[in-house]
């Protein structure tokens, strides 16, 4: 059987699914033939007989991606098509699987440009989603939450179709790299997007209250700089806060660095599908500071304190315990190291399989 899997989202924070899945899909199977449509030549390289890669530098919701993309898709014969992402071309009527990470593009809104524009391309990607999920033969979850959101969204009649397959985390390899200006401090850690949904301001609003009592403590951002990273900058100015380093994008091994020296990473989002770095912050021996909201609770089980993301009052104590209590810091960090044990990308991927063996028998 032939297996095309668009895995166009290579090189970014979701990638990181796509390129775990292919990973170990080449250990699993060596009978099916797959076909990997990929944006670089370097995003990712086979080393199974029976994985091949083929260029589709083809932009997201496009025209192109409507017409172009479903072209190359048919000329491809595949029996099965895994789309790594919602947005797909609706003109393809083929067997296919969707991943779909969480349904926060259709929950909140991150308004970067024209509101009038913006809320118009959100409506058509809502709509869009809808009839993605009903003409999926099987539609993947990274959670249990999400499964739920997802049916929620929906109809209960895609119960059967919905299918949860729990992603993981993995230790960062990169050798860790020392940032200078912030060696021998000690900082709280975040590291992602600035999108309002991850609620960083409430994470300064914390913060500036936390340091009336911990005026050592400094604030860590790491992550692309962008409209909405400026824009908390600029709260951070208005607030009057100090000590605030927002690094930008960062390499894997400062981000190792990072998480080995932080006092806590938090997150603070408002909805999450999975979020990798609470596990690599396990992983590396940092204490994890959690919003109660969405799939959190689920992947972080008990290493994590816990708060209620609309509450400012909330996130102080749990920093303040985090950062000042040997005995909580160190049963955290603990219950991280065992926590991580209990996700497996291997685990992933072979359910994933299972889920194309079941619609190409049927």
């Amino acid at each position: 059987m032939k297996i095309v899997i668009d895995a166009r989202v290579l090189g970014t924070s979701t990638g990181v699914y796509a390129e775990n899945l292919l990973n170990h899909l080449q250990t699993l199977d060596s009978t099916n033939e797959y076909i990997v449509l990929i944006r670089k030549a370097d995003s990712w390289r086979p080393t199974a007989e029976n994985f091949r890669t083929i260029l589709a530098p083809i932009p997201d919701y496009t025209f192109t991606e409507q017409i172009r993309l479903a072209w190359m898709i048919y000329t491809l014969k595949p029996d099965l098509v895994h789309f790594c992402m919602p947005q797909q071309p609706l003109l393809y009527i083929g067997k296919r699987v969707t991943t779909v990470h969480d349904l926060t593009l259709v929950r909140f809104e991150n308004i970067d440009m024209n509101p009038f524009l913006y809320r118009l391309r959100k409506a058509i990607f809502t709509l869009m989603l809808r009839n993605v999920i009903w003409r999926s033969k099987a539609v993947l979850a990274p959670t249990e939450f999400v499964r739920s959101d997802i049916l929620n969204f929906t109809s209960p009649s895609h119960t059967d179709k919905v299918v949860t397959t729990l992603e993981a985390g993995d230790p960062l390899a990169a050798t860790s790299e020392p940032i200078e200006k912030l060696a021998g401090k000690q900082f709280i850690f975040f590291v992602g997007n600035a999108f309002p949904y991850k609620n960083l301001r409430r994470i300064v609003e914390a913060y500036i209250k936390l340091k009336m009592s911990r005026p050592e403590l400094e604030l860590v951002f790491a992550g692309k700089k962008d409209y909405f990273y400026e824009q908390l900058e600029g709260f951070a100015r208005e607030q009057g806060a100090k000590d605030i380093h927002i690094l930008g994008y960062i390499s894997e091994g400062k981000k190792r660095w990072l998480f080995q020296n932080a006092q806590a990473y938090v997150v603070a989002s408002l909805s999450e599908g999975f979020h990798i770095p609470g596990l690599e912050a396990m992983y590396e021996g940092c204490p994890v500071v959690s919003s109660n909201a969405t799939c959190l609770p689920e992947v972080n089980g008990d290493a994590a304190l816990y708060f209620d993301p609309t509450s400012t009052g909330e996130l102080v104590k749990a920093l303040t315990l985090i950062t000042t209590d040997k005995a909580v810091r160190e049963q955290q960090i603990a219950r991280g190291h065992k926590r991580v044990k209990e996700f497996s990308w291997a685990r992933m991927a072979t359910e994933t399989k299972a889920v194309y063996d079941k619609i190409l028998k049927s």
